[in-house]
């Protein structure tokens, strides 16, 4: 099938950003833009436990002669569903703020964090708690701590951020992987769909084995339809065939 570019309009960059799973693809992606966009050089890499090193996920050194530093805390999903818990965007967003850089020549340096998630807010209660905090953080850190204003950036900012570099992450080899394995799961949907509604809209079919084997495996299926894929369907569309 033909693959749909998702850097070909904004619609569709926020479709791919909606898409992408916060421990591999989202922050490889932001690691990414603020590596090579911004330009600066990345000191920490998104952990593989629960959250990164002391609430953050990404860490870049702005400004290598001043020490000034801005950690990322990236997440999958709305701002609502990421709020709150030990893991959650407001204990990271406090930690990367109050604890120093376990490398020693950037400790006591100016610093700030850049919240991101692939979603909306959920809620307009999310975001004025989120503000709320974020004042209290901003208010508590020693005043020349603080580098600028904490931000956030949703699936509009990341967008809007984005598109206009699109030739850049055309040609970006995280890019290519992450698209490589969207169209080959989208493949393995499409593939297993037709070959599913053709066995089932026999008229010798049998209610059996191969009919219970299908439903046994769908919602796998539907789940990785719902992470990656452009196809539609659904079990109402099966069943009619």
């Amino acid at each position: 099938m033909m693959p749909i570019d998702p850097w070909a309009s904004k619609e569709n960059l926020r479709w791919f950003l909606h898409k992408l799973k916060e421990d591999l693809e989202l922050d490889a992606l932001i690691k990414d833009y603020v590596s090579n966009i911004f330009g600066n050089k990345i000191v920490m890499s998104p952990s593989k436990g629960p959250y990164g090193e002391k609430g953050k996920d990404i860490v870049a050194i702005e400004n290598e002669n001043t020490g000034e530093y801005c950690s990322y805390v990236v997440k999958r999903g709305t701002l609502q569903e990421n709020l709150d818990g030990p893991y959650g965007i407001l204990k990271q967003m406090r930690d990367a703020m109050m604890i120093d850089l376990e490398i020693e020549k950037y400790h006591g340096k100016q610093r700030t964090v850049v919240v991101v998630h692939n979603g909306d807010e959920g809620y307009r209660g999310a975001i004025n708690k989120f503000e709320m905090e974020r004042s209290r953080v901003e208010s508590e850190i020693n005043g020349n701590l603080l580098l600028r204003h904490i931000e956030r950036w949703d699936i509009g900012d990341i967008t809007d951020r984005l598109f206009p570099h699109q030739q850049y992450f055309k040609d970006s080899e995280i890019n290519r992987m992450i698209l490589d394995r969207l169209y080959h799961s989208e493949d393995i949907l499409i593939n297993f769909y037709n070959r599913a509604k053709t066995i089932i809209s026999k008229p010798e079919k049998k209610t059996g084995e191969i009919e219970q084997l299908f439903m046994e495996h769908f919602d796998k299926i539907e789940n990785i339809r719902q992470n990656y894929s452009f196809v539609q369907i659904n079990r109402e569309k099966i069943n009619e065939g």
